[in-house]
C-alpha cells in the first residue's frame, strides 16, 4: 500500500514539475517572440532610411470620405510614367477606409525637381456602374520628404459620382 502511495505521490511531484518547466518555457517562448518582433520593426525603420532617405523620400497616402457613394476596386500608381505601385482592395480594406482609415499607398524616392503623379482609381458607384477614372499632379520636388494624397470624395454637383483630388500635404 506504502508502495503504491508513493508511485502516486511521485508522479504528482512529476507531472507538476513538469507544468512548471512548461509554464517556464512558456514565457521564453513568448519573450523570444516579443524581441523577433521587436528587432522585425528596427530592420523595416533601417531598411525605409536606406531606400528612401528623408531628404528623396516621396510617400504618397490614400483617403477616401465616408460620405462617399463609390466601391473602390483598385489603385494604380505611376510615377513620371512608370508603375510605381497598384493595389487591390479587399472589403475589410474597403471598410477601414470608409471609417477614416487611411493607407500608405506609396513610398520611395526621388531625386529634386519636377515630377508627375497618375492615380488610375477603380470602383463602382452607385448603381453598380463600373468606374475608372485617372487623375494627374505636377508637382516639384525639394529637399526633404514630399507627402501627397489621393482622396476620393463626394462630388457635389452629381452626389452618385466620385471625385478624385491629388494634393500635397504640408
Amino acid at each position: 500500500m506504502y508502495k503504491r502511495f508513493f508511485g502516486v505521490m511521485l508522479s504528482l511531484v512529476l507531472v507538476a514539475s513538469s507544468a512548471v518547466a512548461q509554464d517556464d518555457l512558456s514565457k521564453r517562448a513568448e519573450q523570444l517572440k516579443n524581441r523577433v518582433a521587436d528587432l522585425n520593426r528596427q530592420l523595416m525603420k533601417l531598411e525605409e532610411d536606406t531606400l528612401a532617405p528623408i531628404d528623396t523620400q516621396v510617400v504618397v497616402f490614400l483617403a477616401v470620405d465616408a460620405d462617399t457613394d463609390f466601391e473602390l476596386d483598385a489603385v494604380e500608381l505611376k510615377l513620371d510614367d512608370t508603375l510605381a505601385t497598384h493595389y487591390l482592395y479587399s472589403n475589410q480594406d474597403r471598410g477601414a477606409l470608409k471609417r477614416g482609415g487611411v493607407q500608405r499607398l506609396y513610398m520611395g524616392a526621388l531625386s529634386e525637381g519636377g515630377h508627375s503623379l497618375q492615380a488610375v482609381f477603380n470602383g463602382r458607384s452607385s448603381g453598380d456602374h463600373y468606374f475608372r477614372k485617372a487623375e494627374s499632379l505636377k508637382f516639384a520636388k525639394s529637399v526633404g520628404a514630399t507627402y501627397l494624397e489621393l482622396r476620393v470624395k463626394r462630388d457635389p454637383g452629381n452626389p452618385k459620382l466620385p471625385r478624385f483630388v491629388i494634393s500635397e500635404l504640408r
